[in-house]
């Protein structure tokens, strides 16, 4: 059982960040409140959230997970005014996701859960870590997209930096001081290659509006890892992609 009542910004950052990746996730209400693990398709990137019950502006729920198609959500939500509240109850019995927008009713049904992904975080211990402005962080790697499409993260005990540099002598180099971090903590030089592909949609969606701050933890030929809060700390994000080795094919 599920009946949930939400504001209509919470769902559609939801939505949104979850459909840089996939097109489908399946949604783990708990008696606590909400958890979501998805993969994009070819295994490169995970994202995890947790959205405590407080975030909701009413939470009735018995556990009960509901596979659900983004886009379809994403259309009911691009109904909702500003003050709008989203509506949402689920019976497992009957199979069927009861959605209100408004005065917009519309029915849904869940996939099946059974079929999809269960992925894991990784378990890792990162050495270096660094506390960024969403934005600034997103104009540096649209910067960086203008000229390649893999960017080269370093950090020292001073700075990050965000680069690219392709073979025609073009380059991006963007420069971020210990000053102008909230955080940086770096034990030894460190650096590793990313898709811009993954990252640039990402992190634009987060300057949106959604998080002022972003947390990156990285190291050579390690994942890079993004943490981030929204909703005062009671929704929790972490995204990790897969780094981009030079002897790839």
């Amino acid at each position: 059982m599920l009946r949930i009542t939400a504001k209509q910004q919470l769902m559609k950052d939801i939505v949104d960040v979850l459909s840089v990746l996939t097109d489908e996730a399946k949604l783990v209400w708990g008696e606590k409140g909400l958890g979501v693990s998805v993969v994009d398709g070819s295994h490169v990137a995970l994202l995890s959230l947790t959205i405590a019950d407080e975030c909701f502006e009413t939470y009735e729920v018995e556990p009960v997970e509901i596979g659900l198609e983004l886009g379809k959500m994403r259309d009911l939500l691009s109904l909702a005014g500003a003050s709008d509240l989203v509506e949402m109850d689920y019976d497992d019995a009957v199979g069927a996701i009861n959605v209100r927008v408004g005065e917009v009713h519309r029915i849904l049904r869940g996939i099946d859960t059974n079929a999809m992904d269960n992925p894991n975080q990784p378990k890792l211990e990162f050495k270096s870590k660094a506390t960024i402005d969403s934005e600034k962080l997103s104009r540096a790697l649209r910067a960086a997209k203008f000229v390649g499409e893999l960017v080269d993260l370093s950090m020292d005990k001073n700075q990050m930096t965000v680069s690219v540099t392709v073979e025609a002598g073009e380059g991006v180099n963007v420069k971020f001081e210990s000053g102008e971090l909230s955080e940086l903590v770096c034990g030894s030089p460190t650096h590793s290659t990313y898709s811009l592909q993954f990252l640039d949609p990402l992190t634009r969606k987060l300057a949106g509006g959604i998080t002022n701050e972003i947390t990156l933890e990285f190291e050579e030929k390690y994942p890079l890892r993004l943490t981030w809060m929204s909703n005062d700390g009671g929704a929790k994000w972490t995204y990790f992609l897969a780094p981009r080795v030079m002897n790839d094919p």
